[in-house]
């Protein structure tokens, strides 16, 4: 079983092409399952620059990939997904808007770390060495938290913070394994997530430390590239699947209609 459960599109105003491109890279791949999913669009359109707003997802984005579902459904399962951001002032209105969809998976990410108008995006902007400390900090904690919100079945790029410089202390350490207790306590699974492997770490989000505390919890995995070209889709897998046999057992969370299940890679 091979699929790419993390895609993003010209919809998310970041990445380029269409979803139906990613698509059709996914079938000339022979993957099984492709995920659509775009950012959730935030209350008040905050971070509009970065996703879509509710009334594009609902006209133009949940049609869209409702038609595809259809067109393709003798070439490649097709999954109803979303990324969406945790962020504590904003649960109550993810809630509904995931209530009212039929998604097939949900993943939760952290990109903005800190209190409402003290945030700290984990994108677009460099960190000087002295706030990286807190920045680690910070970013495990809205882990444990995003785990905790009862929201989400999968928790995305979990150690994607490392982009701004190694870092590494008791308390950060501490920190992690806290946050990967907590998504093993509300029975999430973690992605490996390929789109580390083209930054100059050259490292999976998340890498090997975080995966063998996942092991060593018996933590679920599954696939994404975070794709936001279509040429991309798949990319690094062969490097991600052999980590899946290593800390997952050769095996793979998938998802319908939110209820998981568990496949052989490959």
């Amino acid at each position: 079983m091979l699929v790419d459960y993390h895609t993003h599109t010209e919809f998310c105003k970041h990445a380029q092409g269409g979803v139906e491109d990613y698509v059709k890279k996914a079938v000339d791949l022979g993957f099984d399952e492709i995920g659509c999913s775009d950012h959730a669009p935030l209350p008040g359109n905050y971070d509009e620059r970065h996703r879509m707003n509710l009334e594009e997802y609902y006209s133009q984005y949940a049609p869209m990939v409702s038609g595809l579902i259809e067109k393709y459904q003798k070439r490649i399962r097709i999954k109803r997904g979303i990324e969406c951001d945790f962020l504590d002032w904003a649960s109550e209105w993810n809630s509904k808007f995931i209530a009212e969809n039929s998604f097939d998976f949900v993943i939760g990410s952290v990109h903005f770390v800190g209190p409402r108008g003290e945030e700290k995006p984990l994108f677009g902007c460099e960190y000087d060495e002295t706030e990286i400390e807190a920045l680690y900090e910070g970013y495990f904690l809205e882990i444990a938290n995003s785990a905790k919100a009862g929201l989400f079945d999968i928790i995305a790029h979990c150690d994607i913070v490392k982009k701004f410089g190694s870092f590494s202390s008791k308390r950060v350490d501490e920190l992690m394994w806290e946050a990967l207790s907590q998504i093993k306590k509300a029975d999430l699974c973690i992605e490996i997530n390929t789109s580390g492997l083209r930054k100059p770490k050259r490292e999976t989000y998340p890498g090997e430390k975080v995966l063998t505390i996942a092991r060593d919890l018996k933590i679920p995995l599954t696939l994404g590239s975070d794709a936001h070209n279509p040429e991309r889709v798949g990319m690094g897998f062969d490097h991600a699947i052999n980590l899946i046999k290593k800390y997952g057992n050769g095996r793979i969370s998938v998802f319908e209609r939110r209820r998981r299940t568990e496949a052989k890679v490959g």
